[in-house]
Parts: structure tokens; C-alpha cells; sequence
């Protein structure tokens, strides 16, 4: 236990003592304070080094001792109340400076912690034999008049127990009364008597529930870092100052939350960074997502937040030349800020009012004639290569993505089904045809319109099916070992046999023991296409 502070000026302890020894000579002046044998005194001394001893071993930080003249024995105790399970204030609050009813409303909020009353003490000779100590009280939160309504109920408390220590029980009586005159702070009148030992400005509502609002976070959040909690990550369980508190209210230690950031920075799924909490969504903090990242990593994620956040936007296309973020305007055009350049937002060429644009199959066209033709002179180098690249990517495209039917933009599935959702614009579209969704656009409704075809007419309907199984067939391989049929890779005439693990050519019907020697100038073609 720390030993008691020694401050004149703790919470406005100069104050205080000063009306005490106020009140004390006033006391004596008009008789009040009567004359004791040096026995009585002697007694009355140790009864008060006694109490103080205690008191100072029960409050420790909590009380400050003042320095008193006449070597009389003058402190003041923060009387401090915890409610663990809190309560409900309500108060009625102004939305301005003026009192007018209509702008007044009642606003209700809940504290574990109420705001400490500052309870000043002055042990006369005469304590306590035959006198009560001189006190005063000070809130910032409670009117005068109710706390002069204090200072009776602690002079009823010593009527009740003349002749005996009672300091301890008059702090005692504050903390378990404290709670329940919360409701009495505010007050139906102002008026009343005041009393003497009342040390209080007076404030406002609004400024009283600010400060019990303002007390009460800082007292959870003190609370909470000497306290001991689970991490609901790792389960683990830490002391509060290894731990992370989120605005939401969620809490995980900070090891799990520095691993959570860096691995959602890493992999680059910053809108997913979150509240880890499953039910909750709550965002974090930048600052604090600073502290946990660094500032190589901080940065990462502001560099992927906003490129994010300008690809989720539906009118923000990318310049082609400078790849500088651009507003789209309604007829599908933009123009570049940084060059300059203006062009059209779903071929990304020139900018060509009314003309339609240009597909990828006559952009890759186009792309290959001017590769033609830069072949035969002696261009730019690197230039060459982008063009190459660019042939390369929008091949890479065509084969293996399939265009938005609303945007524009090349979509490749993973794996799932055929509904897909653009990523660019957010809109749905069917994989197998590339049209949009609508209702009854399903894979149910195709077989049933594939029944009903086949109900209107099944005798071309079966003709149609036998001429795609002859034609199948006719582009199937028989193995030259088992006669087993097996289809060709793409143009490759090299084939592998299923059935009886034989690789033969697709032209000369031929085992083929090294394709080596098979295939070559002397030998088959190893890629061809068929008739």
C-alpha cells in the first residue's frame, strides 16, 4: 500500500482547510469547543492517530493529508462507489445555451463508476470525547443543495454515535449511499438552504453528465487493463494491457490482432479487415491499425484501401496510358487528368462518338496488324514488346474469361456454377451464354425448354443427335493395340491410350515408342488439325 499524499491543493484542499480553521475558530469564539484536561486531550490524540492510521491503511491513494495549523490533523479522502452492474441515469439536457422547454429532451446512459465526492476532515482537540470533526464536501456533479442535504444526514450519523470514532463510518455511509442519490441530481428546484460546508461551483446539467460520462470511461478502461481476460481468438488468457480494444466494444490480445492485420494486408483483402467478431463488422481505426501494422505495411493498406474502394466504384475507369484513376461520364467516356487523354471506357480506345466499340476479337485483329508492320521497321523495342504483351493478354482473355454483358469486363471462373457477379459493375450474368440473369434463367429451365423442343418435334431432334454422335466419333482415334476410340488434345496427334497405356500417333496410327524420332521433318506432324 502507498503512503497518503501530502497536498495542500488536491482538489481544492486549500480551500477546504481554510473554511475549517474558519469554522473552528468560530467554534471556539462562541464556546463551543470546550476545555479539556490533559488527560482528555492526551486520550483524544491517540483515539485520532489511531483512526488516522487506519484510515490511511484502508484508502491509500485515496486520501491526501493537509497540512493544519496548531498541529491539528487535517486530510481529505476521495470517497470513490463501483457499481458492477451499473444504472441507468437519465437527464434532462438543453440542445444550445438557451432554456427554452421545446429545445430541452432526457437522454439515458449507464456507469459502473460515479464520480468521487471530496470529503475534507478537521480533527479538533476535542474529538472525539465531545465533538464532532469539522467537515466539508465538494462535487462536480451534485448541486449544492443536495449536497448540503449530505452534510445533515453525516451530522445525524454522529448524533446517533457521540463519543466515538466517526470518520470511517461517515465515508463508509457515502460510498453505499452514493448510488442512490445519483437520481437526485437532477434537481426539481434550485432553491433551498445551502449549507457552510458545501465547497461546489455551480455547473450545468449538460457539464455534470459530461464529467460523470468522461469519469466513468476513464474508470472501465483503468479497470480493464489491470483486470484479466480470455482472448476470443486464441483463447488464451492476458492481463487488459496486452489486449486491443476495438470502438465496438470487442477485445482480443495483441499478438492475434497484429497477425489478423498483417495477414489481411498480405494477402490483400483490406475491406475484409474488420472486427474479428463474426457477428459484428465493426471497422478499426486507422491510427490504430497503424500502431499494430508499421509504417511499411500502414501504408500497404491506405496504397490497397483506396484502389479498392475506386474499383468498387461503378464510374471510375483506369487511362490506358498513364493507368490514372478517371470519372466516367453517361455515355461511357473519360478523360485522363494527368495526360490528357480521352477515350472510351468499355474498349479503352480513342474516345469515338457515335461509333460503336470496338469487340476484342477486332481489337486483337488490329493489335496483331500493327505488330505486322512494327516488325518490319525498326521501331521502339520496348514498345514492341507491350504490343506483344497486350496480343498475349487479350488472347489469354478470349480463351479462358467471359465478357460481362454489361460492362464489358473479362470474367474467369474458378469453379461453382454459371451465375457469376461482375466484380467491376456488380451485376449477375450467365457463365454458359454470357447473357444477363434474369427469372427463370437456370440450368432447370434450359432441360425443361429442351423437353418441350423435344415434345414439339423428336424426330429432328433425334436426327440432330445422331449426326453430333457420328461426327464424334469421327473425331475420335482408335488405339492401334486395343481399338480403343480416344479423342485428341486439342491439334496434338500424340495420344495416349487409356485403356491399354499405349501412346500412338493420331495420323499414322502407329505405336509410338520416343516422339522424338516419331514426330519431326522425316516423320508426322505432331500438331495438325483435322479434316
Amino acid at each position: 500500500m502507498e503512503s497518503p499524499r501530502h497536498d495542500d491543493e488536491s482538489h481544492g484542499g486549500a480551500a477546504a482547510t481554510a473554511l475549517l480553521h474558519e469554522m473552528l475558530l468560530r467554534a471556539r469564539r462562541d464556546g463551543e469547543e470546550p476545555e479539556l484536561s490533559d488527560e482528555q486531550l492526551r486520550s483524544n490524540d491517540q483515539l485520532q492517530e489511531d483512526e488516522m492510521l487506519a484510515l490511511e491503511a484502508i484508502y491509500g491513494d485515496n486520501i491526501s493529508i493537509l497540512s493544519a495549523k496548531d498541529g491539528l490533523r487535517c486530510f481529505q479522502v476521495h470517497v470513490h462507489c463501483e457499481i458492477p452492474d451499473g444504472i441507468s441515469v437519465s437527464a434532462e439536457l438543453s440542445r444550445d445555451d438557451n432554456r427554452d422547454q421545446n429545445s430541452r429532451f432526457f437522454d439515458t446512459f449507464s456507469v459502473q463508476h460515479l464520480a468521487p465526492i471530496s470529503f475534507t476532515c478537521l480533527m479538533p482537540p476535542s474529538y472525539p470525547s465531545h465533538h464532532a470533526p469539522y467537515f466539508t464536501l465538494s462535487s462536480q456533479w451534485l448541486d449544492t443543495v443536495k449536497v448540503s442535504s449530505l452534510c445533515l444526514m453525516l451530522d445525524t450519523i454522529w448524533s446517533q454515535q457521540l463519543g466515538l470514532e466517526v470518520v470511517y463510518g461517515w465515508v463508509q455511509w457515502l460510498q453505499s449511499l452514493h448510488f442512490l442519490i445519483l437520481v437526485l441530481m437532477m434537481p426539481d428546484s434550485m432553491m433551498g438552504p445551502v449549507d457552510v460546508r458545501v465547497v461546489a461551483e455551480i455547473v450545468s446539467v449538460e457539464s455534470a453528465v459530461q464529467w460523470l460520462i468522461s469519469y466513468n470511461e476513464e474508470q472501465c478502461h483503468e479497470s480493464f487493463l489491470i483486470g484479466l481476460h480470455d482472448c476470443m481468438i486464441c483463447f488464451t488468457e492476458r492481463a487488459g494491457i496486452d489486449f486491443i480494444k476495438l470502438p465496438c466494444g470487442h477485445y482480443f490480445c495483441q499478438r492475434c490482432m497484429e497477425t489478423y492485420s498483417r495477414m489481411h494486408v498480405a494477402e490483400g483483402t483490406v475491406l475484409k479487415l474488420l472486427c474479428p467478431n463474426d457477428k459484428c463488422g465493426g471497422i478499426i481505426p486507422p491510427g490504430l491499425l497503424k500502431r499494430m501494422l508499421g509504417d511499411k505495411d500502414f501504408e500497404r493498406w491506405e496504397r490497397l484501401t483506396l484502389q479498392k474502394t475506386l474499383d468498387s466504384m461503378s464510374d471510375v475507369a483506369y487511362c490506358p496510358r498513364c493507368v490514372t484513376a478517371c470519372l466516367e461520364d453517361e455515355e461511357n467516356n473519360a478523360q485522363c487528368s494527368k495526360c490528357f487523354f480521352s477515350f472510351c471506357t468499355r474498349c479503352r480506345y480513342l474516345r469515338h462518338i457515335g461509333e460503336r466499340c470496338i469487340s476484342p476479337e477486332e481489337k486483337l485483329l488490329s493489335l496483331q496488324d500493327r505488330n505486322k508492320v512494327r516488325q518490319l521497321s525498326k521501331g521502339n523495342f520496348a514498345r514492341r514488346i507491350n504490343l506483344a504483351n497486350e496480343i498475349s493478354s487479350i488472347k489469354e482473355v478470349l480463351r479462358s474469361s467471359v465478357l460481362c454483358p454489361h460492362c464489358g469486363t473479362a470474367i474467369s471462373r474458378v469453379s461453382g456454377c454459371d451465375h457469376m457477379l461482375c466484380s467491376n459493375c456488380r451485376q449477375p450474368f450467365c457463365y454458359a451464354c454470357g447473357k444477363p440473369l434474369h427469372r427463370g434463367h437456370s440450368r432447370i429451365d434450359r432441360e425443361n425448354s429442351a423437353g418441350e423442343t423435344l415434345k414439339v418435334n423428336p424426330s429432328s431432334l433425334i436426327t440432330e443427335m445422331k449426326k453430333e454422335l457420328v461426327e464424334e466419333r469421327s473425331r475420335q482415334h482408335p488405339c492401334p493395340t486395343c481399338r480403343q476410340l480416344n479423342p485428341k488434345m486439342g491439334n496434338n496427334n500424340h495420344i495416349f491410350c487409356w485403356a491399354c497405356q499405349v501412346h500412338y500417333c493420331a495420323l499414322c496410327r502407329m505405336v509410338v515408342r520416343k516422339s522424338s524420332e516419331h514426330y519431326g521433318p522425316r516423320g508426322c506432324k505432331q500438331h495438325s488439325v483435322d479434316p
